[in-house]
Parts: C-alpha cells; structure tokens; sequence
C-alpha cells in the first residue's frame, strides 16, 4: 500500500508539473487484464503442468501536448488468485514518455509490452511471462510503412535485470519488421540475449549468450469470408554459456503455422521440426529463456493444434480470448485451456492555460 501512494503522489506531481508548461490534454484510463491458463502436461517431458489464474488492475495518468507528445504513469497491481498471504502479490510503476506520429513512433521509460508488434511467436515469449512481465524497460522505435499499414519496422532495448551483488545484469535486444506485397508478406524477428548469473566462479552458473533470428515468409487470403495465413519461418540461434563451455552452440529449425479464421474463431496449427533451440534449459530455465519450454525437445518435434475464440464489444473497450489446444513434444500429449478478458478505457480532458493578467 505504501508504495502505491508513492506511486499516485508521483502521478500527481507528474501532471501537475507539465500542465504548467505546455498541456493541452490530460490523460486518464485504467486497464484490466484477467487470465485462467491451465496446463496439463503430465504424459509430456519438456513442460510441467500447472494452472495461473490471476487478475491486473493498471490505473493511468498523464498528460498529452503539441497533438504527438505524452507523458504517462501508471501502477500495475496484481493479485494470483489463492494468493491470501498480503494485500496484493506484486506491483510495479509504469512511467514513460511516448511520440506517436504518423510513420514514426517512440517510446521511452517503462512501457507497457503491448505496444510492441513483433516477436509474437511462443518460440520468443510464453503466455505466462507475457502477463507477469508485461512491461518493457528501456526503449523502443518504430517505423511505418506509408503504402502498406501492417509494414514496419521496430527496434527495442529491455533491461530486465540491474546489476547488484547477487545478480549479474541481463537485458533483451528485440527488432522485428514486416512487408506486405499483395497477398504475400515477409520479415524477420530477431531477440539478443544477455543473461549473468552471479559473480562465483566456483558455481555452475554464469554469464549466457542467446540470439534468435527468425526470417520467415508468408501469404494472407481472404477466401470468401474466411482468412487463411499461412507462414513459414526459418529459426536460427546462436547461443554461448561462457563459465561452462565458452563455445558457441548453433541449434536451428523450421516451423510452419496455418491457421483459418471465422467470426472470431480461429483453427491453427502451429509445426516445428528442429535441434534442440534451447540447449541451457536445464540449467538456467526460465530465468533465461522466456519462451515455451517445448522448443527444448529433444525428439526433433513439436506440434500445437488450437481452438481459439477472440473478439472485442463495446467499441473495442472489451477483449476475450479464449482457446484450448492439444500439445505434442516428441514423448507425448498435453492440452493447454485458457481464458483472458481485458478492459482498456481512455479518457482526454482538454486543459487551457489560466490567463494572467497584468494591470
């Protein structure tokens, strides 16, 4: 609780400070985000099962001048269901200043994830770091396409973890980028891994490189009143556990997704074939890597068929996602259910500078 009041006393100072000099707009809004995420996976080898079920309630406020220009700060607080021992589980700050024009757009401070488009694939980010770590720490900054709407470009600095005496520092380099050409599209996603563990040399722990690059290509159809994307991406990484080994390590693969979509329902199947992407799992697990544990297989394959629901009421105000899917890692069968609902309301209330007078 005590930090939460430093946090709003700190908004109010925020708002304050900037509507002195040059506000226009004052900015207020509040997220919502709940989520059920259930796995059962005890026939498989390379993930555990486990259930998450939690709620995030992000209060926000700021202000917005010169039409491009904002200035944000917001608090997350989380509370796990079953989690009865305190008042709330976690809470953290998100302040930043944002540029948003039409072809160029950049981001500074602690944001939140959602703001960046690629990197969208489980190989990168599972479900459940997304929702415990939906803030990105650093910068970020985009380039649009001017002919094609869903052409970028982006590039994003996160730091994830400030050097101390027990631990070492450990950041993310994300870029991604798209083109669209008629039906045809194609791009690249690429994440740069730096990981220290601690200082003792004598442990088995150490400082980790990781870096994924993943081109693919693809085409969008519209198919009467039905959307198909089909995509096929090639995965290379590059990996290095300096303590251990000191040598580089270059697992690659390939992964084909296809998926239908249908009034807000939507059928995929998502095919990797491949080495072992993540060869320091059993060493460093998720503190590392952040993606799903299944790209650890060492059967060669990994295979996900999903049912998913996703749709948005009341003016876009209002998100649902729902889906089941059946897993397959080389050694056996798994289901995943999930259930998410998120709100986002905004609001902008026009602020005019007090006139001074003088007789």
């Amino acid at each position: 609780m005590r930090r939460i009041i430093t946090y709003l006393t700190l908004a109010a100072a925020l708002v304050l400070g900037v509507e002195r000099s040059s506000a226009q707009e004052l900015r207020l809004g509040v997220d919502f985000d709940m989520l059920f995420d259930n796995k059962e996976y005890s026939s498989m080898t390379f993930d555990e099962s486990g259930t998450l079920f939690s709620a995030r309630l992000t209060p926000k406020i700021g202000v917005a001048w010169s039409e491009r220009n904002e200035l944000m700060l917001g608090v997350d607080m989380v509370q796990d269901f079953g989690h009865n021992s305190k008042f709330l589980s976690d809470a953290n700050v998100q302040i930043y200043y944002a540029y948003r024009a039409p072809r160029i757009e950049l981001f500074a401070g602690i944001f939140p994830r959602s703001e960046m488009r690629g990197l969208a694939s489980p190989l990168f980010f599972d479900r459940d770091y997304l929702y415990y770590h939906n803030r990105i720490g650093g910068v970020m900054a985009r380039y649009k396409g001017a002919e094609h709407p869903n052409s970028y470009v982006e590039f994003a600095f996160d730091y994830t973890g400030m050097r101390d005496f027990d631990v070492r520092e450990s950041f993310m380099i994300m870029s991604s980028g798209r083109h669209n050409y008629s039906l045809l599209y194609y791009g690249y996603d690429l994440l740069v891994g730096h990981y220290g563990k601690d200082y003792n040399e004598e442990s088995a722990d150490g400082v980790v490189d990781n870096v994924m690059v993943v081109p693919h290509i693809g085409v969008d159809i519209e198919a009467g009143e039905f959307d198909i994307d089909l995509r096929l991406s090639y995965v290379q990484s590059l990996q290095r556990d300096r303590h251990n080994e000191n040598k580089w390590q270059t697992p690659l693969g390939g992964e084909l997704y296809a998926s239908i979509s249908r009034w807000g329902v939507t059928l995929s199947n998502r095919l990797y074939y491949g080495g072992n992407l993540l060869p320091y799992y059993d060493r460093y697990a998720k503190g590392f890597y952040h993606g799903s544990p299944f790209y650890s297989t060492t059967e060669r394959w990994y295979n996900t068929i999903s049912a998913a629901y996703r749709q948005s009421f009341f003016n876009r105000t209002v998100h649902v996602d729902a889906g089941i899917t059946m897993e397959y890692d080389g050694t056996g069968w798994g289901t995943r259910q999930w259930l998410q609902v998120c709100v986002d309301l905004d609001y902008g209330i026009s602020l005019k500078r007090k006139q001074q007078y003088i007789e």
